[in-house]
């Protein structure tokens, strides 16, 4: 098969790493070697993989920024930050142009998944080997595995598909959803297949009331407005929380504590990881993203009105995803619940990943000293947010009359 692509224009490479960063041996007797294993997401499980992958010398060898913005890249819901035209694209290291069909890519690899899908092409290996290099030189070499590492760094294929679907059967698709069955394997299932889509310009409408317009339909403008960014805030929840379990699922280190411990944990923390996911997804948006916006329309209580003020202070710090990576295991790892047995575990891996935080806050912001104090104080706020506010403000169209903590220990099995 010919191996043209489209992209033959494509930018220089984005520089590498520097070399000057600070080498720390991640050995056991090394404090950050345990909290390397609790951030790596499913594609960092495997030594082997590592180690061929990025070419280390032994698997944590590496200067922390190395390592976490790994780490951050493909365990974040939404890695476009604010230096987003400085990143590179995960599959083939060239100059990402933004996120595509879930992660960094540039618009090269972007066009070959779409092709790749839309067609339904299957390739087979030039070399047979099916480990192909897949770099900016090389990438047009062998398609098999260039679509291969795609989907290994994250790119979804039902992104491509719900480009083409239209609203209507999207809709028709969050409808047909069984909102108070009492199994919670359909409400997974279905939570699964909701389309995570692009929405951030469906409050543009609200600025086409003239003065002349009635009240009746001002009004009725504004509740069509409500309903489709509920509809819209269902849909991106949804996602969150099955990101945020698929990324404590490849956890080495929750997954070796009790059963009992990591659904402690998880009871516990889930509505913080979720408001730190939304967060995340959101800033990068123009006004704040459609969670943002959903929270400014129904300001009716204190709870809406601090998570307003929460976004905005994460907007005004304009955080790096390895210091969202770093606060999410802080929040994960809460050692300050009795009922914990491997307190002494949970606690350590916490203290580890405030001194990664600490180390690269010095290392990268030093021209500010009070950063590390700053984003933890950024914890108290996103606490004070009740879950059950969370729960029913965002969920409850979904889960209907099952708990939440029912949902959580059936989706950490299934």
């Amino acid at each position: 098969m010919n191996n043209v692509d489209d992209d033959s224009n494509d930018k220089q490479a984005a520089p590498s790493n520097s070399s000057t960063d600070p080498k720390i041996d991640y050995n056991t007797e090394n404090s950050f070697g345990t909290l390397s294993m609790c951030l790596s997401s499913s594609i960092f499980q495997s030594h082997s993989y590592i180690n061929h992958r990025y070419n280390f010398a032994q698997p944590y060898s590496i200067s922390p920024h190395e390592y976490f913005t790994n780490i951050a890249r493909h365990t974040d819901i939404n890695a476009m930050t604010t230096n987003i035209n400085n990143s590179i694209c995960e599959v083939c290291g060239d100059n990402s142009s933004g996120k595509h069909y879930g992660i960094l890519a540039c618009n090269g690899c972007s066009g070959f998944f779409k092709r790749s899908v839309r067609r339904k092409l299957i390739y087979r290996c030039h070399t047979s080997s099916g480990r192909c290099m897949i770099d900016k030189a090389n990438r047009n070499q062998c398609q098999a595995c260039r679509l291969e590492k795609c989907l290994q760094m994250g790119m979804i294929k039902e992104a491509v598909q719900n480009e083409r679907q239209s609203r209507t059967d999207s809709q028709v698709r969050i409808n047909s959803i069984d909102l108070h069955h009492n199994h919670t394997e359909k409400i997974i299932s279905a939570m699964h297949h909701l389309p995570f889509q692009q929405v951030s310009n469906i409050t543009s409408n609200s600025s086409s009331h003239q003065s002349s317009t009635s009240s009746m339909i001002k009004h009725s403008h504004e509740y069509d407005l409500v309903n489709k960014l509920d509809d819209t805030v269902y849909i991106i929840s949804s996602q969150i929380l099955l990101m945020i379990i698929k990324w404590i699922r490849n956890l080495p280190t929750f997954l070796n504590l009790p059963i009992c411990d990591q659904l402690i944990l998880l009871e516990e923390s889930w509505s913080e990881l979720f408001l730190l996911w939304a967060i995340q997804y959101s800033i990068p948006l123009d006004g704040g993203g459609p969670i943002f916006h959903y929270t400014v329309l129904h300001h009716q209580n204190e709870d809406e009105k601090s998570i307003h003020d929460i976004f905005y202070i994460f907007k005004q710090l304009q955080l790096d995803p390895i210091e969202f990576a770093c606060l999410k295991t802080i929040v994960l790892f809460r050692f300050d619940i009795r009922t914990l047995i491997e307190v002494k575990t949970i606690e350590t891996v916490q203290d580890q990943a405030q001194i990664t935080l600490a180390q690269f806050i010095r290392i990268h912001n030093p021209t500010q000293p009070t950063r590390f104090g700053r984003l933890l104080l950024t914890l108290p706020l996103i606490r004070s947010i009740p879950s059950i506010f969370v729960e029913k403000t965002y969920f409850s169209r979904i889960i209907g009359k099952i708990s939440m903590s029912k949902l959580l220990a059936d989706m950490l099995k299934n």
